[in-house]
């Protein structure tokens, strides 16, 4: 049976997400953004610090934070991780793209590993600082993307 929903460490979700809610650092907070946007956007720093995602279970009990229902939008972004992660180097099993299990619990390891980040970016910078790191990420891939289509 397939997953119905995405989970979360229980220690992020305890204290962090809520001083999140609290202080709407970044726009984070649940009237600014969705609990799938914001999944996403976890995904995405693991992505951008080139961390490897640790399992789920490393960062001890879990809670449910996403339903799977609300993930349509998103599903191309899972999609499109699990394939450069685990089927990029094996064209032969992309059939495993219709694992949705799979799919989703590469982007739980993901997701928490970026909320990982997340919390430390937040415990050691401000919005601004924040804002110009995210910046400085998109310009440097800019500039990578832009190299190969000159080449």
């Amino acid at each position: 049976m397939a997953k119905v929903t995405l989970n979360i460490a229980k220690a992020y979700d305890d204290g962090f997400i809520e001083n999140i809610e609290k202080t709407k650092f970044f726009q984070l907070n649940k009237n600014a953004t969705t609990r799938t946007d914001l999944y996403c956007f976890a995904m995405a720093l693991c992505e951008m610090e080139s961390k490897a995602p640790s399992s789920i279970s490393e960062v001890g009990s879990v809670k449910s934070f996403v339903r799977t229902e609300f993930l349509t939008n998103c599903e191309p972004l899972l999609s499109s991780l699990y394939y450069d992660k685990c089927l990029k180097n094996n064209p032969e099993k992309i059939d495993d793209l219709c694992n949705r299990d799979e799919v989703y619990s590469l982007a739980e390891k993901s997701a928490n590993t970026g909320f990982g980040i997340l919390k430390e970016w937040i415990e050691t910078m401000d919005e601004e600082t924040m804002f110009y790191k995210l910046i400085g990420y998109m310009d440097k891939q800019f500039e990578e993307i832009k190299d190969e289509l000159s080449q």
